[in-house]
């Protein structure tokens, strides 16, 4: 059994942002450790808590079960994904 607090979060979290700037789960974990990652938690101008990544000049913001890249177009709107703006592959 895991004892590791809150191991299962962070392991999402860092997926996540792999996701989120097309690297590897390793590369985040590197980036991380040499500070070319950072993160803040924040709330969105709707009210909505997520974390805020940045890498390379790019920001992404994650949400539980959608990823947000900053400065991308949002897809036409959907039905399933309630207005684009998430990692759906619209």
């Amino acid at each position: 059994m895991e004892n590791r607090e809150m191991f299962d979060e962070i392991a999402a979290l860092i997926g996540s942002i792999a996701k989120a700037f097309d690297i590897s789960d390793g590369d985040v974990v590197a980036a991380i450790e040499q500070g070319g990652i950072g993160m803040e938690m924040i709330t969105d101008d709707e009210g909505r808590n997520c974390v805020e990544a940045t890498h390379d000049g790019r920001v992404a913001r994650i949400y539980p079960g959608a990823i947000f890249r900053v400065g991308d177009l949002p897809p036409e709107k959907d039905e399933d994904c309630g207005g684009g703006g998430c990692s759906c592959g619209h």
